[in-house]
């Protein structure tokens, strides 16, 4: 599409020679294209699909059109120019008006943001839209899938750098996060995401990497990623790490330990500085809860489960557990349960048919044939949809809420899908219809779940912090114990129920006693003002106490109850934008001179800095969460050398979603027809859009600087090679 140069594009050219080709022609239908007829041909009338071969037909044939439609249009001509050129603006204002840097922050923002292909730029219809709001700014258009790398690749490289500053003036330390992930591509792929505290007092995370893990998923090879990237970026404070609960991970932070402090000299204790992803361990729990026969089948899974790094983790732990039942042809469809003297009399094989995952349980696997036959036919789905309106969903093996999902739907539409069932059994089979017994069991079983899945959306939030996990899982374990007392009596007695509960619970209790080795949990509820020791001293047996404190004490004497003068403390805090009583750059006023000659010397108190006096305290209601009750400035006056311990460890992710996310965003950039798109690519474009959507970059429209226009300006050598099936 060309722009006209003149300011009046809808008037006829000028020129004596210029045919307007609508005036001589009328369009016809036709493929490939639309003809031109001729109207002045008699006989037989000429067409073409050409509007160059028309014109050359008029000049050749009828030649005494031109000058008759000439005289016609200079006067018409003259008028419009007259009229419209005191209303039109020129083309050079039109180009003035351009916002070059709203365009890139847009086009940059769909490719990364919005992972919209590459591709996108050469879409004649993005072309014709931005045409069609200023006609005169085609050649300043990307149209180049290559030049929108460029652009990517030099935006990276300048807020990296950015990032790095951010970092580095951070007032907490630098947690991470990270995962394996498989991409598309077949690639091996590690996603570190960093949470930290910056100097303004807010929660900020980022992407930090995702980088390739070529043939070696070691923790070893792990570590020696994690440390680039913690290089990169001029990463010394760094906090601590959390992930999900495969033993590569142990080899992982060992490595690392050993890697920063032998390359940079610091110190980072791979045992303490560990937390095991929360959603993990409940996602871990409830797989047992639904599968596990045995605790000898639930030891031998979380084993096999834990020699596997990422997200295969759960894939594994749920096919070692169905590894163990017996195949679901053995499964009788309804089995009488007995009385509990007897079930304690009854032989390995008939325990190991009863208790053997959702596909012993009649209700569960009921739900899962219906789920399956209505997925395997348009016409089952259509007919659902009408009776039902509702989708019913699929279980997944590894993923727990999966199930919880489709027994609310189940639950939520129980009248519809009876009468479904009936209308449907000879399709569906009688055998697989849902009962009242089955009815009931999943009621039970939604009603037990449903806390669970409160837990999970609280520890995944933007912010979810540590100090909720300890008392989340002591809630969590309450619950197991009271649903076991439940169904342990006579009126309500159901072993299936409790043989279920059992499995849960020992694997719940597994990741609780674990916690013990890293101090920090225990840190986070005494510093919590809402718990304190007030919390332990109610919910916790009284032998558990004193040495959960020990280790607080600890962490504590070692790293925070330093002798800092009580100047340097004071000065860290009165320096702080929001505590400066003069604007920057402005100079006091006389009245504010004066005051200051006035005022007496002051002392920061420390008498209540202590983690003793503190956590002694009373618990007090507050009106938001504990890491922004800490980042007041009263706090931090009031306790400067406690605050900076609370900001620490309450900035601590207690899941490792993070990456989890990325992977999700990744697995769309990196789609089926972008199959040869490189790593280094896929890393900057997530990270660029990772660093959009949590104002690392803000846009020009925001008010922010936006994103680099001139690419070669930041790095003239960036190759940016993609595919070209973008």
């Amino acid at each position: 599409m060309v722009s006209e140069p003149s300011s009046v594009p809808s008037t006829p050219s000028s020129d004596p020679d210029f045919i307007d080709v609508e005036r001589f022609f009328t369009r016809e239908k036709a493929k490939p294209r639309a003809l031109y007829v001729c109207l002045y041909c008699k006989a037989r009338p000429w067409k073409d699909g050409y509007k160059g071969n028309a014109r050359r037909h008029i000049r050749n044939h009828h030649p005494y059109l031109i000058g008759l439609s000439s005289r016609q249009n200079r006067s018409q001509q003259s008028l419009d120019t007259y009229i419209t050129s005191s209303t039109t603006p020129s083309a050079a204002a039109l180009r003035n008006a351009f916002n070059r840097q709203a365009y890139v922050d847009a086009i940059i923002g769909l490719v990364t943001r919005r992972r919209v292909a590459f591709s996108m730029v050469e879409w004649d219809e993005l072309k014709d839209l931005a045409l069609a709001c200023n006609p005169a700014i085609e050649d300043s258009l990307i149209t180049s899938r290559r030049t929108v790398m460029r652009y990517i690749s030099a935006n990276y490289e300048l807020y990296a750098d950015h990032l790095a500053q951010s970092l580095q003036s951070a007032v907490s330390m630098i947690h991470i996060s990270s995962d394996l992930w498989t991409s598309p591509h077949r690639h091996g792929m590690l996603a570190v995401c960093g949470q930290w505290v910056d100097k303004d007092y807010r929660l900020r995370k980022a992407l930090l990497g995702l980088l390739e893990c070529p043939k070696d998923h070691s923790g070893k090879s792990q570590a020696g990623l994690i440390a680039d990237v913690l290089k990169r970026f001029g990463i010394r404070r760094m906090g601590y790490h959390t992930g999900d609960n495969a033993t590569s991970n142990n080899t992982c932070l060992e490595a690392l330990s050993e890697k920063l402090f032998n390359e940079r000299e610091i110190i980072f204790d791979p045992v303490r500085r560990r937390i095991r992803c929360f959603g993990h361990i409940i996602n871990l729990s409830l797989q047992a809860f639904l599968l596990a026969r045995s605790k000898e089948a639930l030891q031998a899974a979380l084993h096999a489960a834990g020699d596997v790094a990422g997200t295969q983790s759960v894939e594994t732990f749920s096919a070692a557990l169905g590894e163990s039942a017996p195949p679901a042809s053995d499964i009788p469809v309804d089995q009488t349960l007995e009385e509990s003297h007897g079930r304690q009399q009854r032989d390995r094989n008939a325990r190991r048919v009863e208790f053997s995952g959702w596909e012993g349980i009649g209700a569960l696997r009921k739900l899962h044939h219906l789920a399956v036959w209505l997925r395997n036919s348009p016409i089952h789905s259509d007919d659902w949809r009408e009776a039902v309106n509702r989708n019913l969903g699929i279980d997944n093996t590894t993923r727990w809420s999966s199930w919880y999902k489709i027994i609310s739907v189940a639950l939520d539409k129980k009248v519809q899908i009876v009468q479904f069932m009936v209308d449907h059994d000879k399709d569906i089979g009688l055998t697989n219809l849902l009962t009242g017994a089955d009815w009931d069991i999943l009621s039970k079983t939604h009603a037990f779940l449903q806390p669970f899945t409160e837990a999970t959306l609280i520890t995944e939030g933007d912010k979810a912090s540590i100090c909720s996990t300890l008392r989340l899982m002591d809630g969590l374990l309450s619950h197991f114990e009271k649903a076991k007392i439940h169904y342990s009596t006579p009126e309500f007695h159901d072993s299936r129920m409790l043989h279920s509960i059992e499995m849960g619970w020992f694997v719940l209790n597994k990741y609780y006693t674990m916690s013990e080795e890293a101090p920090v949990y225990v840190a986070a509820l005494l510093l919590d003002p809402r718990c304190r020791k007030a919390y332990l001293d109610k919910n916790w047996k009284s032998t558990w106490i004193n040495p959960a404190i020990a280790g607080v004490r600890q962490v504590w004497e070692e790293e925070y109850n330093i002798n800092n003068s009580v100047n340097d403390i004071d000065g860290d805090i009165v320096t702080t934008p929001e505590d400066t009583p003069v604007a920057p750059g402005k100079p006091p006023s006389q009245l504010q001179l004066l005051l200051q000659e006035m005022e007496v010397e002051t002392a920061v108190s420390t008498d209540s800095d202590n983690l003793e006096a503190f956590i002694n305290a009373p618990a007090i209601k507050i009106d938001c969460e504990p890491l922004e009750w800490w980042c007041r400035t009263e706090q931090r006056r009031q306790f400067p050398r406690l605050s900076r311990m609370a900001i620490d460890i309450l900035s601590i992710n207690p899941q490792s979603a993070e990456p989890e996310r990325t992977f999700s965003g990744a697995r769309r950039t990196a789609s089926w027809d972008r199959l040869s798109i490189s790593c280094e690519r896929i890393e900057e474009v997530e990270c660029l859009g990772n660093w959009m959507r949590n104002g690392h970059i803000v846009a020009s429209r925001d008010g922010g600087l936006g994103l680099v226009c001139d690419p070669d300006g930041v790095n003239g050598n960036v190759d940016t090679e993609i595919s070209d099936t973008e």
